[in-house]
Formats: C-alpha cells, structure tokens, sequence
C-alpha cells in the first residue's frame, strides 16, 4: 500500500512538472531575454527530469548519481532565479554567498564518495546499508547535507520577501513556496537523524519511508507556489465574476423598478454578455440615474419616518442609510406613477456612498436588501 502511494505521488509530481515546466517555456519563447525565468524554468526541467529518472529500473549507480545530481542542479537553479530576480547584477549578500558555497562543498564531497564507494564497495543502490557500505553512507550525508543548506537559503528567501511583496499573488506564492522548502528541511532533518542512528546501531522509532511523502508534498507546494502569480490573477477574475453576476441579481428588483418607470435611463447599448463587471456598474449607474430623476419626489416627512423605523430596528452607519433610501425610493416611485404630488424643488442630496463604483455597488446591495422589506405605508395600514 505504502508503495503504491509512493508511486501515485511520483506520477502526481512528473505531471505537474510537466504542465509548470511546458507553461513557463512558453512565457520563455515570446520574451526569452529574463536570465531569472530561465533559471526558474532550468530549475522546474531538472527537477522533473529528476522525478521521472525514479521510474528507472533497475536504479544503478549511475542513475543513482544522475537522480541526486539533477535534484541538486534544479535547487541551484531555483537559488539563482531568486538571486537575479531580487540582485539583479549586485553583489549577493555573504551569508548567502556562504549557504552557496556550503552546498557546492557538499556536493563534491558526495561525488567523491560515490566514485570511492563504487570503486571499492560496490553498493546496491535499491537497498543501501549503510553499515557495509561507509562511503555510500557519506555520500548520503553530503547529499542531504546539500539539500539542507539550500532549502535553508530558499526557505529564508521566500519567507523574506513574501512579507514585503505588494503583489497579492506574488505574497501568497512565496508564502506557498516557503511552506514547501520548510517541508524539505523537515525532509534533510529526518534524513540525516536516520542515517545517523542507523550508523550508531540504532534502530530508527520511524520508518524512512515516511520521509517520501513529505518530500513529495514539499515539490507539490513549490510548484503551486511557482506557478501562483501566474494563474492566481486568473482564479481572482474568475471568483470576481462570480461576485459580481450575483450583484448583478441582487439590484435587479431596484433596477426593473425605475426603469419600468423611468424606461429613458435605459442606455442605448448593452454590456457584452461576458463583461458581468461591466453590466454589474451599469445597473448601477442607471439605477443611481433614475434616483436622481426622481429626487424631486423624494419625502423629508418619509425620510424622517424611515430613519425613526430604522433605529428602532438597530440600525446604523450603511445600513440605516440604505434603510432611509429604500422607503425614499418606495415613495418617489408611486408618488410619480400617481401624479400624486408635483415635484419639490427642496432637494435631498445623496448619501455619501464612497469615491468609487465598487463603494456605491456594496451600498445598493443593502438598499435592495431594505427594498424586499414591506413600505411604512403597508405596516402601517
């Protein structure tokens, strides 16, 4: 069973590789002058690659070697995507410089014990024993050790600036990302505990396997994280336009009523059906436009009593305003369908509804919530 899912996860891995990897080439092919996207793609191919190099059986030497390698060069690559894209051509910082050169340390030495410990050992790489195979064990080591000091660097590096990123895609990406590189730090510290009770005749409390899984969750984060800024932005438009066709629904009881009086409001043009935004600000405004047609209908005495009914029932701030507008609205409507009262030149401003569409969009949503509600006139009679 633990193999199984093992394997689901690598299949699950090398897809999403594939898909990141191929989406990013393309960006690539139309601007291919970004030394920093090159080395994120660089990264995303070698990683994949390295996954995929899994499904290789029977696992030799070689690929053994190649596998590790090709997970060290994508972490390589993912530090300098980071490095070009916040340095640029300035000098790097020296703790980072030193995380750099620790990892490289750390790599020739596992090198070399590979190449020492083919030569004189011979290990079977499908079940590594540490105890027979010294040299394996410390290529391990140096492996691991690699690994550490670069999800280390990565980890402080997406950390940092996902506190200081203006973009919201971009912030939560990092933060994303962070998650990730934490995961293969949790992965280095359980690695290297087991390779060092085993090596000390202690049996581990814990099984190795359990370190695929977070490894794997770990590259899973990543690449989501990687891959935010772009199709986050999308995700937004989409769950906007969402919002924003309910809106829509929601001041259709308001709008239906003036322009059933008020047809003219009515704008010659219609709003692409695709455009929920557009159509969304339009109701708005040609509701907003038939208020202000009727402003000379609209009641003190009404508002008075409207503002009263809405104390009463807790109301305050928006939500009295919006209370006061509705029973305003109510009113003007009838008083001109009726040719009750001739028009006052005593005008009744506008409630203040912020500097922008969206303010007077949310307000109206209220108002149209107030307008289900019955008339003063209807509770009273």
């Amino acid at each position: 069973m633990r193999e199984a899912i093992q394997t689901a996860l690598q299949y699950v891995m090398v897809l999403a590789g594939v898909v990141v990897t191929v989406y990013r080439l393309v960006d690539l092919i139309r601007s291919p002058r970004r030394p920093a996207m090159w080395a994120m793609w660089s990264g995303l191919f070698l990683l994949t690659a390295a996954v995929a190099t899994g499904f290789l059986r029977p696992l030799s030497a070689q690929l053994f070697l190649i596998q590790h390698l090709l997970i060290l060069g994508s972490i390589v690559s993912f530090e300098w995507f980071y490095l070009l894209s916040i340095y640029g051509q300035r000098k790097r910082p020296a703790e980072i410089a030193w995380y750099q050169a620790a990892m490289l340390l750390f790599t020739a030495g596992m090198v070399a014990a590979w190449a020492t410990s083919l030569v004189t050992e011979s290990p079977d790489y499908r079940d590594l024993d540490y105890h027979a195979y010294p040299f394996a064990r410390v290529m391990v080591l140096c492996y691991t050790a690699a690994v550490g000091a670069s999800s280390l660097t990565l980890s402080r590096l997406s950390w940092k600036w996902s506190r200081i990123a203006d973009r919201t895609w971009v912030r939560r990406g990092l933060v994303t990302m962070t998650i990730g590189t934490t995961l293969g730090l949790l992965y280095t510290v359980h690695h290297l505990g087991f390779t060092i009770l085993i090596t000390f005749g202690i049996t581990p409390p814990y099984p190795q396997g359990l370190e695929v899984p977070v490894i794997a969750v770990g590259v899973l984060f990543w690449l989501v994280g990687l891959s935010m800024p772009a199709w986050g932005p999308r995700a937004t438009s989409i769950r906007l336009s969402f919002a924003y066709r309910r809106s829509y629904r929601q001041l259709e009881p308001l709008w239906e009523a003036f322009t059933t009086a008020l047809p003219s409001i009515m704008l010659n043009t219609r709003p692409p059906a695709w455009d929920s935004e557009f159509a969304l600000y339009r109701r708005a405004i040609e509701i907003m436009d038939g208020r202000s047609r009727l402003r000379g209908y609209l009641d003190e005495d009404v508002a008075r009593a409207a503002e009263q009914a809405a104390k009463a029932r807790g109301l305050a701030g928006a939500e009295l305003l919006a209370a006061v507008e509705a029973a305003l609205w109510r009113d003007a409507l009838a008083a001109h369908a009726a040719q009750s009262r001739e028009p006052s030149t005593k005008i009744i401003e506008e409630p203040a509804t912020g500097n922008n569409l969206a303010a007077m969009v949310e307000f109206l949503r209220l108002v149209a919530q107030e307008w289900q509600r019955p008339s003063l006139t209807a509770a009273r009679g």
